[in-house]
């Protein structure tokens, strides 16, 4: 299995965290996606993975948008797998979109005008049609500068950050700062501080020290283990155990990729 990280061409920089490959032989089992608070755009090139839904096993197609994760997802590899994805900051979507983000939480949809990557004869040219589509498609009226400042604000207090002060700081009212960031990224402010949170769990894994689920789940700012158990729950409908006790595939390149990055820099 290879994983790797991109930054994006000058263009889509606003827009854009970063673009990322993924390729080999996944998991035989399900894996459990671990929101990270950006949407995606992902293009497979290989047979696509499996989702699960309420009506079984079914198949992803070819190009989709994967709007804001709030919920579990979970995913089956049947071959060899063959992803680029672009992931969008965390306010960057609606350009792409040409619409507001929040009607595409938790859903994935079918992209059909996307660049046909199973003739492309290298990564690079995989990932230069890649962006070439996104950036024919870019309405940078669309995006919110502003939002995107708020959801730095969030990533930078690791989701600690208050309302009224993160209102303050981007001088809106409260009320008109929830409705501007849901319709900008998918999900409301205090989602957000959450999912962030919930990242910090997979650092604290990584750190030294840390022994047990207590001290990890007060590394990351939870204020016990069964609080931090919740939102395993929540987010990945697993506890802490049964998701490190699956095997590796490609939900633990994208929980880890925000901890090998290091920074908030791009959110």
């Amino acid at each position: 299995m290879r994983y790797a990280e991109f930054p994006p061409p000058p263009e889509l920089e606003p827009y854009v965290h970063c673009l990322w490959v993924f390729e080999g032989q996944d998991a035989d089992e399900p894996q459990r996606i671990v929101p990270d608070g950006r949407a995606e755009l992902i293009l497979h090139w290989r047979t696509p993975y499996l989702e699960q839904t309420d009506a079984g096993w079914t198949p992803q197609p070819p190009a989709l948008f994967a709007g804001q994760l709030t919920q579990p997802l979970r995913l089956l590899a049947r071959e060899p797998a063959g992803v680029v994805g672009v992931r969008f900051r965390t306010a960057g979507a609606p350009a792409y979109l040409q619409s507001h983000a929040n009607p595409f939480t938790d859903r994935r949809m079918a992209v059909t005008e996307a660049p046909d990557l199973r003739a492309a004869e290298s990564e690079a040219e995989r990932l230069r049609l890649t962006a070439a589509y996104v950036i024919s498609r870019l309405q940078p009226r669309l995006h919110d500068p502003r939002m995107q400042a708020a959801a730095d604000e969030i990533r930078a207090s690791e989701g600690r950050i208050a309302l009224d002060d993160l209102a303050a700081r981007v001088a809106l009212s409260p009320r008109a700062l929830q409705r501007r960031f849901l319709e900008a990224t998918g999900v409301p402010p205090r989602m957000l501080a959450s999912i962030v949170r919930f990242r910090r769990v997979f650092e604290a894994l990584q750190a030294p020290g840390v022994a047990n689920w207590t001290e990890c789940a007060q590394a990351a700012g939870y204020f016990d283990h069964p609080q931090m158990a919740k939102d395993f729950r929540r987010f990945l409908g697993c506890t802490p155990s049964e998701f490190l006790a699956a095997q590796q595939g490609l939900a633990t390149h994208l929980a880890d990729a925000n901890v090998q990055a290091g920074s908030t820099a791009r959110s």
